[in-house]
């Protein structure tokens, strides 16, 4: 009889040590995302990630981990293509198998705090595995996680803001995630790019080749647009698909040549391969996007992987929803800029050149008289800009179509270290003036705004108590809104903010100006065209010279900041631009009141308030003018850039691939 003898004491002490000494099994990032990673947001939320709906993911997910040896990946991206749970699959992975110390970096505070509330805390809660590592906030061991830094053993992931140069210097990191970096300031309290601060974190991995720069974001504008040159930096990869007739791969652009669609509602859009002409309906969309795979276009040696994908590949993006956000830009130059990043998830070539002033001056329409609003005006908006001797002012009408006619400009000359003498008096008066329109009634103005930039202390007080009138800031930068949210400028001498105080707008004018200075290139009757287009600039017989150098006193440069390149408004020499802030701020006002949102029932009412004779007031009136030309759109090949679109209406440079649009003015014309 054989004895089965117990285990030494040697080998129950060493299985046990086996257990905590040996390397948990190394699992792939995606299979760790697959059986962990609880999905926070949207149509799948609470439910475990399924790549097998953005197979796109998998790739990039898996060129993150340490072992690929990969250290940079760039994604240009459209919004709503799933790109945020790349990120979060990338963390988890790291938190669970690989720990170290990590960074994420968000533009803004508020940015911040919504990622970290409506995504990663919710991943994290919601995975065992994730919140098992995770320590808790209610730690009282010095140990546990904060609102700034989530903590699990081996490493921490620290959450920080792009224009906190205290977040950015303050760690050594192995890993950095950089979202949306096209909103990151170009400068930090003159320090430097944040995204080089970021770099600098890392110095201590470079000899081990550990580290790893993860850059995520929808672009912005051509020539500043930080995502796009990581993307052309890297080796340009696109999502391709087998074409259902002959197999060949191609990719979705959007070139009307190719993704058809009608241009009023009901789109029926679909898609025409380039390779035979197979027709591709919506609904075999995603279908065949799960048959894709990443094809680089640009391979090269010390290229690192760089992605580009939008919304006409995207599972949650209808086609529809793409024609019908086109079809409402109607040559918008601002509404392409966010249907281009957006959408497309490329950047927007802004046009900077003005036309020349005296050009515009053979422009002028002798009928228009000084002083009265047009029967189109239904919005109606007063601007200023002080300097240090006078003020100048800027008196426009807008229509339903954005047309813009100006009512009164000039300079007010006078003293303006006073808000109670001086030049403002007179800029009182107009502010308060009854203005006479079409249709026989008397209008203020809708809202009046005034540059705080030069002696802000007295434009404040000036301002203060003045119901629909704007304190305006503006502000650098092409992801800056039209108009942002105020911030309280009036306080009293213990810091406490004064009850109906001032509040200063922030205006982003370099969107804004881009936007103007396409709309003036527009070309009209005065040109010989059938009609006037959507956005079209009218300038009474009584306009001066002095006016038409002010608003093409600017163009759209190119010039080298901190080390990158990026494009800018730069002054003309020797060109005052006074009157092109008040256009850029009446614009802004503009887009405060509504002129882009309101639907043609609101357009109805607002004419009716006006006075509009009853009989004339068409819902179909106050609609955007419909795209009634055919699209001329430069035949893409399957190779070339993801996106050919009319960017603005200029008949005058149909050439250039855009379309010119009309709509009927017959009423308005008697």
């Amino acid at each position: 009889m054989k004895l089965s003898l117990r285990k030494s004491a040697i080998a129950v002490i060493a299985a046990g040590l086996s257990s905590t000494i040996m390397p948990a099994e190394q699992v792939s990032a995606v299979e760790f995302a697959r059986k962990n990673l609880v999905v926070p947001d949207g149509p799948r939320a609470g439910e475990l990630w399924d790549d097998s709906l953005t197979p796109y993911i998998a790739e990039p997910l898996m060129l993150s981990m340490t072992e690929s040896g990969i250290n940079e990946i760039a994604v240009r991206k459209s919004a709503q293509t799933g790109f945020t749970t790349l990120l979060l699959a990338s963390v988890s992975h790291f938190i669970a198998i690989d720990p170290c110390r990590m960074m994420i970096v968000q533009p803004t505070t508020g940015a911040l705090a919504e990622f970290n509330r409506e995504k990663l805390s919710v991943a994290i809660q919601q995975s065992p595995t994730l919140k098992r590592l995770v320590k808790d906030q209610t730690s009282r061991s010095g140990e546990g996680s904060t609102a700034q830094a989530k903590r699990f053993p081996g490493g921490s992931l620290k959450l920080a803001i792009a224009n906190s140069a205290a977040d950015l210097r303050s760690s050594t990191i192995r890993k950095a995630f950089l979202d949306e970096v096209d909103e990151y300031p170009d400068d930090l309290d003159g320090q430097g790019d944040p995204i080089g601060m970021v770099e600098a974190r890392q110095e201590s991995f470079l000899m081990s080749g550990e580290w790893l720069r993860m850059y995520i974001s929808t672009p912005t504008v051509k020539g500043s647009s930080k995502i796009e040159s990581y993307f052309e930096g890297g080796d340009q990869r696109y999502w391709k698909m087998p074409c259902p007739g002959c197999g060949e791969p191609f990719k979705f652009v959007f070139d009307r040549k190719y993704f058809k669609f009608a241009d009023e509602f009901p789109h029926d859009p679909y898609y025409a391969t380039p390779c035979c002409g197979t027709v591709i309906l919506p609904h075999e969309k995603i279908g065949l996007m799960k048959k894709g795979q990443w094809v680089p276009e640009a391979s090269r040696p010390g290229a690192y992987p760089s992605y580009h994908f939008d919304a006409l590949t995207s599972p949650f993006v209808p086609w529809e929803k793409i024609a019908s956000r086109f079809a409402e830009c109607n040559g918008d130059p601002l509404k392409l800029k966010v249907f281009y990043n957006l959408t497309l998830g490329m950047a927007f070539d802004m046009k900077g050149d003005a036309p020349d002033h005296v050009r515009l001056m053979e422009r002028r329409e002798p009928d228009l008289k000084r002083g009265h609003i047009p029967a189109h005006g239904l919005v109606f908006v007063g601007t200023a800009d002080v300097q240090m001797n006078g003020i100048w002012y800027l008196f426009k009408a807008f229509s339903p179509d954005r047309q813009s006619w100006r009512v009164d400009a000039g300079y007010i000359e006078g003293a303006t270290d006073d808000p109670h003498a001086g030049a403002f008096l007179k800029l009182e008066e107009l502010r308060t003036k009854q203005w006479p329109d079409a249709f026989g009634q008397r209008r203020t103005v809708d809202a009046f705004g005034i540059d705080s930039g030069y002696r802000s202390h007295v434009v404040y007080t000036w301002c203060r108590g003045k119901a629909g009138v704007f304190a305006l800031d503006g502000l650098d930068g092409w992801s800056r809104p039209p108009i942002g949210q105020p911030k309280p400028v009036d306080i009293n001498y213990n810091g406490q903010r004064i009850r109906n105080g001032v509040m200063l707008w922030g205006v982003g004018t370099w969107s804004l100006k881009g936007a103007f200075y396409s709309n003036l290139r527009k070309e009209g009757r005065a040109a010989g065209q059938d009609t006037d287009p959507p956005g079209y600039c009218h300038f009474g017989g009584w306009m001066d010279e002095v006016y038409f150098r002010q608003i093409t006193s600017e163009y759209l440069g190119t010039e080298k900041f901190k080390g990158r390149s990026r494009q800018k408004w730069i002054p003309r020499v020797g060109y005052e631009n006074h009157l092109l802030d008040c256009e850029v701020y009446g614009d802004a006002l503009g887009e405060y009141l509504g002129i882009s949102r309101m639907t043609p029932q609101e357009w109805s009412q607002l004419a009716s308030i006006r006075g509009v004779p009853a009989d004339a007031i068409d819902a179909d009136l106050f609609a955007p003018a419909p795209i009634i030309a055919t699209h001329q759109v430069r035949a893409a090949a399957p190779s070339t850039e993801a996106a050919e679109v009319p960017a603005t209406a200029e008949p005058q440079d149909a050439g250039r691939d855009e379309g010119w649009y009309s709509t009927d003015n017959s009423f308005w014309d008697r």
